[in-house]
């Protein structure tokens, strides 16, 4: 029997895979591993109790103000004790954070194989995002099966020169993760809980109005430019008075130490602890639009048809801008407002901006997955 692998380290990474994962356990003919590098515990024991995952081992990586050098160095050597104790057939890796290059990397040195899920993302700028584009094109480099999302990433991988053969269409299991969780959202017992216990925390005037959702967090913009953009929230506050800001902000210092001193005293404007997927989830289709520089909420909003300013320089995911639901405008004030007023406006007149399919896919991309791994390890 072939082993499999799976290894996550944060939220967006475990969501990802766990239909992937689902998908495994019900394919008999693989013996599938799950490993948390334990970076994120408290994020992906939401994820995990969500979709009923257990995982078989833990790197434990978290350690308070650790770097990127601590992260890679700590990574390798604890997954190189994994992989000696398991043995797997195929390691499978998400997405571009730091431990998926490093995983993918620790498969490479002991000749493993590597199926990267979400390959072929894009911006062509090494430094947007930071420090993600440049470890997935390592991942690029070394894996043997390419899930790419879309035909933008395959094409994305066949100019770089990847083999046609290692390249395969699947979509994002991002939709097959959500369209699960929107099932549960719709019934009506768990939306009257989530109401009430957000009602709570977020003062009920805040989920009664209409509200716009915000996420900011990025590495590169930490400093001036976060700065600069905070104060381009406040002033949209201001003029909106009639609008609230849900805003659920990262612990990270270097974010919520600016946040809290430009907008903690902004009336309309709603500062919170990182929420629970679920409530996120709820908050998004509760929302009127979306505000973010996340670049897994540009795929998860098309679900609960929300339109979205991605206070982004570049995106990876163009697609979202090519459907016309997404409005890429970096921490350009006067792109921030442009974008803002046009949403607002076209939302009130009743336009619609999902006209078309999905781009990011079906919700059967997990089991076109492991349809191909079934082929591919014969």
């Amino acid at each position: 029997m072939r082993k499999i692998l799976v290894v996550f380290g944060t939220r967006p990474e475990a969501i990802k895979l766990a239909p992937v994962i689902k998908a495994l356990k019900a394919e008999k003919t693989f013996e599938t591993i799950v490993c948390s590098t334990g970076q994120h515990r408290e994020m992906l024991r939401q994820v995990t109790d969500l979709f009923d995952i257990n995982t078989d081992d833990d790197l434990d990586l978290m350690k308070p103000n650790q770097t990127l050098f601590d992260i890679t160095a700590n990574s390798l050597l604890k997954m190189d004790s994994v992989l000696e104790k398991y043995k797997p057939d195929v390691v499978i890796v998400q997405g571009d954070t730091t431990t998926a290059f490093v995983s993918a990397l620790a498969a490479f040195y002991k000749k493993i194989k590597v199926a990267h899920v979400e390959a072929g993302l894009r911006s062509y700028d090494i430094f947007h995002p930071y420090p993600e584009e440049a470890n997935r094109r390592f991942i690029s480099v070394i894996s043997n099966f390419n899930f790419a999302p879309t035909e933008e990433s395959k094409q994305n991988l066949l100019k770089e020169g990847f083999a046609p053969d290692t390249i395969q269409v699947t979509g994002n299991t991002v939709v097959d993760a959500l369209l699960e969780i929107k099932t549960k959202l719709e019934q009506p017992e768990l939306a009257a809980k989530l109401e009430v216990d957000l009602g709570a925390k977020l003062e009920k005037v805040i989920v009664e109005n209409e509200f716009v959702l915000m996420t900011l967090h990025r590495r590169e913009k930490f400093g001036t430019e976060m700065q600069n953009l905070l104060y381009t929230i406040k002033e949209l506050a201001e003029k909106y008075s009639h609008l609230n800001f849900v805003y659920p902000t990262h612990l990270n210092p270097n974010v919520a130490k600016p946040v809290n001193e430009i907008l903690g005293n902004t009336k309309n404007i709603l500062l919170t602890e990182p929420m629970d997927y679920l409530s996120f989830l709820f908050l998004m289709s509760k929302c009127r639009f979306i505000m973010s520089d996340s670049g897994g909420v540009q795929e998860e909003c098309f679900v609960f048809s929300k339109p979205i300013i991605v206070m982004r320089t570049v995106t990876e995911r163009n697609e979202a801008i090519d459907a016309g639901y997404a409005f890429l405008t970096g921490s350009d004030r006067e792109k921030i407002f442009h974008h803002f007023s046009d949403i607002d406006t076209k939302l009130t007149s009743g336009f619609n901006f999902f006209p078309k399919e999905n781009p990011f896919g079906d919700g059967k991309s997990s089991d076109r997955i492991v349809e191909i791994l079934k082929r591919g390890l014969n």
